[in-house]
């Protein structure tokens, strides 16, 4: 697979805030190149592989990671991946330091070596948060040229992002995710079978591991047991079903491995703090202009 390597002059105007928001939708497979800047990801949906010299780790929405420059990466395996990319300059960077160096979390997730990549697992709240965060940060950078104090603006937001992502990692301990190719297989598994629950002996023979270890491991790494988060999985398929089909809010919980309607919306109202109703009806109603 060839390399290359993107440099800021490719992006970044002279005089204004180096800062670009990209919105890959879809992303496509990537070869491996680096940057001299850096490069802030969040995945907004879809599946795919992050491909890292010597690794590489599945993507799901939800996570969160920092490209320190000179880190060499792609994408592979892409199966509807959206992100968000947010190049970021050293200038700005280096500006933003003084008051992102103390905050707790900060250095654990953005100012790691070149080899280390480590991945914050956001829950749906923080997803929401964050992604609505960077799109009104996108527009903000875009509009840098119209004298409207843009580029005021968007440094505050960037450096609101930051502060949010580092919060919401300590917030939730561990969610910074070693790499474990036995916690990515499962994770694998558990998104190839969103149409049942899967009993945690069935997950610990994939897994090779006991069912205490599993149960440790998958804590710490996601925050979340292997049943919960199979489940939040499940909810984020329904969430997207009701967006995209007209299938009746009883046919999409059976089509998630809730065969009883009254506990799909009872465990969607805990991950989505609203019915699947409301859901539907909040997303999907037209907006006036």
């Amino acid at each position: 697979m060839s390399k290359f390597t993107l440099h800021e002059t490719m992006f970044f105007k002279k005089n204004r805030l180096p800062l670009k928001v990209l919105l890959r939708d879809p992303e496509i497979p990537f070869s491996m190149h680096g940057h001299d800047f850096y490069e802030l990801v969040v995945v907004v949906s879809g599946k795919g592989y992050h491909l890292l010299e010597h690794s590489k780790r599945q993507l799901q929405e939800g996570m969160v990671y920092c490209i320190p420059p000179g880190t060499m990466h792609g994408y592979a395996e892409i199966d509807n991946l959206v992100l968000y990319n947010l190049l970021i300059g050293l200038k700005a960077f280096e500006v933003l330091l003084p008051d992102l160096i103390d905050v707790s979390g900060f250095k654990e997730v953005f100012l790691q070596s070149e080899q280390e990549v480590p991945l914050v697992r956001l829950n749906s709240h923080q997803h929401a948060e964050i992604v609505a965060l960077v799109g009104s940060l996108k527009e903000e950078s875009e509009q840098q040229d119209y004298s409207m104090g843009s580029t005021s603006m968007a440094f505050s937001k960037l450096l609101q992002l930051f502060i949010l992502i580092s919060r919401f990692h300590t917030a939730r301990r561990g969610t910074v995710i070693p790499s474990d190719e036995r916690l990515d297989q499962v994770i694998a598994y558990m998104e190839q079978n969103l149409d049942r629950s899967i009993p945690l002996g069935e997950l610990v023979d994939i897994s090779n591991m006991s069912a205490s270890t599993l149960n440790r491991q998958f804590k710490l790494s996601t925050g979340w047991s292997p049943v919960d988060f199979h489940i939040h999985r499940r909810i984020a398929y329904a969430s997207n079903l009701l967006l995209t089909t007209n299938l009746s809010i009883e046919r999409i919980s059976e089509k998630t491995g809730f065969s009883d309607a009254n506990y799909f919306a009872r465990q969607f109202r805990n991950h989505m703090q609203m019915s699947p109703r409301q859901y539907k009806q909040l997303w999907t109603s037209p907006k006036e202009d």
